[in-house]
């Protein structure tokens, strides 16, 4: 199976979303582990400018964690989002 399959099973991403990941350099799962959920997201939203909402940094970091992105707890979320903000 190809990397983008990797991707797409991960938890909370599929098909469009593992292929946008692929556009922009994060090829693997172990990539997205490595950068982490923020530089992904910033990645992302460079490529992907009108199409990446917050909800897919929620997306990403579920991945990470295994569980579904409305399960990330608000603080989490904000802290997500301020990170992301300083990046951009």
């Amino acid at each position: 199976m190809g990397a983008a399959n990797d991707l797409e099973r991960m938890l909370n991403l599929g098909p469009i979303s593992a292929a946008r990941l692929q556009a922009v350099g994060v090829r693997t799962p172990d990539d997205l582990r490595r950068l982490g959920a923020v530089a992904a997201y910033v990645r992302l939203k460079r490529g992907f400018p009108v199409e990446t909402t917050p909800i897919a940094l929620y997306q990403l970091q579920g991945a990470l964690e295994g569980i579904r992105w409305y399960e990330v707890p608000e603080p989490v979320r904000a802290a997500l989002r301020a990170a992301a903000e300083q990046r951009l």
